[in-house]
C-alpha cells in the first residue's frame, strides 16, 4: 500500500511540474489572492473571481451592464454583455467602473467580433463604486450606470 501511495504523489508531482494539468492547490491559490488597495488595477479573473457576484446591474437595450463584487477581495469592476455590435455603427459598447471616493476609473471596449468584456478591478474597502456604459444598437444609443455599492 505505501508503494502506491508513493508513486501516486510521485505521478502527481510529475503532472503538476510537466504541465499544469492539475488544479491549484489551496496555497497556490491563495498566493494569486489580492485584498483592498492591492486589487487596484489587477485582472479579476486572476485574482478574484472565485467568489464574484453580480451587486448591481442594468440593461442597455439588449446588454447587461454589472457591477461585480467580490468580498474576498474587497474590490469592484465592471462587466457588460450581450453587447455585440455591427463595425458601422458608430460607437464601440464600453463599460468603466469608478470608485465613487476619488475617481479611480477603469475601462474596457468590448472587441470586434464579440460581445463582452469586463474592467480591471478598483479597491471597494470601505468606499462605493459603480458601473457605466453605453452599447449602440445601430438604431439607438443606450447609456446607464448601475446603482452604487
Amino acid at each position: 500500500m505505501r508503494n502506491s501511495t508513493t508513486w501516486a504523489r510521485a505521478a502527481a508531482a510529475i503532472l503538476l511540474a510537466g504541465g499544469g494539468l492539475l488544479a491549484a492547490t489551496p496555497a497556490q491559490a491563495a498566493a494569486t489572492a489580492c485584498s483592498g488597495s492591492a486589487c487596484d488595477g489587477k485582472d479579476p479573473a486572476v485574482y478574484c473571481q472565485g467568489d464574484a457576484r453580480t451587486v448591481e446591474s442594468t440593461t442597455l437595450g439588449q446588454a447587461l451592464l454589472e457591477l461585480r463584487y467580490s468580498p474576498s477581495c474587497r474590490a469592484a469592476w465592471g462587466r457588460i454583455s450581450n453587447a455585440g455590435y455591427d463595425t458601422r455603427d458608430q460607437f464601440t459598447p464600453y463599460v468603466t467602473v469608478h470608485r465613487n471616493s476619488d475617481g479611480r476609473e477603469y475601462s474596457c471596449s468590448v472587441p470586434n467580433g464579440d460581445t463582452d468584456c469586463y474592467t480591471r478591478m478598483v479597491n471597494d474597502a470601505n468606499v462605493t463604486s459603480y458601473a457605466k456604459g453605453m452599447w449602440d444598437s445601430g438604431a439607438r444609443i443606450y447609456e446607464g450606470r448601475t446603482a452604487s455599492y
